[in-house]
């Protein structure tokens, strides 16, 4: 069994920051873990915008705190963010995040995320052999 508190994560490898500084993530499972999927709680700061584009990831998002949009590029739709909304990125889905307030999401990669990955310019994550 796997037992993890964000206490033991934070200050230390799997806690990753935003080159930016617009999240900080606490990643509670990873790919080395051998549970198929990445598991994190990631803080997005207030009054920050953060371009997204998992095209070698899809993402299930919940959020348990704070207030936000994301909006998807291609068709400009714009989906409000609080407690208790779910959102899946399962067309690989280019979009903004805007949090108005900071929000803390609950965060579901597949393929799961290795470790220490941050944002590619084009908003994606590399995977993991393009580490």
């Amino acid at each position: 069994m796997l037992v993890r508190t964000l206490d033991e994560i934070r200050g230390g490898d799997r806690e990753v920051f935003a080159e930016n500084n617009n999240w900080v993530s606490a990643r509670l499972l990873l790919k080395g873990d051998n549970m198929g999927f990445s598991f994190n709680e990631t803080t997005i700061f207030a009054n920050t915008e953060t371009l997204i584009w998992y095209k070698n990831h899809l993402e299930a998002v919940y959020c348990i705190e704070g207030e936000g949009e994301v909006e998807t590029i291609d068709d400009g739709k714009k989906y409000p963010i609080r407690p208790g909304t779910m959102y899946a990125l399962n067309d690989h889905d280019k979009h903004y995040l805007r949090a108005f307030s900071q929000l803390r999401l609950v965060c579901v990669f597949n393929p799961p995320l290795a470790g220490r990955e941050v944002h590619l310019p084009d908003g994606s994550y590399p995977l993991d052999e393009e580490l």
